[in-house]
């Protein structure tokens, strides 16, 4: 009975954790800001699909995500690096992420209710 608790904790944090990353993605996109990786999961990839500039993939182990921006970890010269955004778009990308976990459960109170 412990194990059906272990994985319900699992899928709900993998569901959170998408949910998250895609408010970072989906920010990025209406900002003009090149996406490299939308990745769900961590670890060895299982399933990858590629459309447009951005690779889609699945990944082993349900515990993260992230969405890699170009430009976001080191200097880019693609005029759609993250690090090349002006600093309001940079913000909105940055708090998407928590807004879309604060629209999640906003919208779960309301079903429930």
């Amino acid at each position: 009975m412990k194990l059906i608790y272990i994985l319900a904790a699992v899928l709900i944090f993998g569901v959170l954790v998408a949910v998250h990353e895609l408010g970072h993605f989906l920010a990025a996109k209406l900002c003009g800001v090149r996406v490299n990786e939308f990745s769900i999961g961590m670890g060895p990839t299982v399933w990858k699909r590629k459309r447009g500039e951005t690779q889609y993939s699945l990944r082993v182990l349900p515990i993260g995500g992230f969405c890699a921006m170009e430009g976001e970890d080191d200097d880019s010269a693609d005029p759609r690096a993250f690090g090349r955004a002006v600093w309001w778009k940079k913000t909105i990308i940055l708090c998407a992420g928590a807004s879309m976990n604060f629209l999640t459960g906003l919208l779960i109170l309301v079903i429930l209710f």
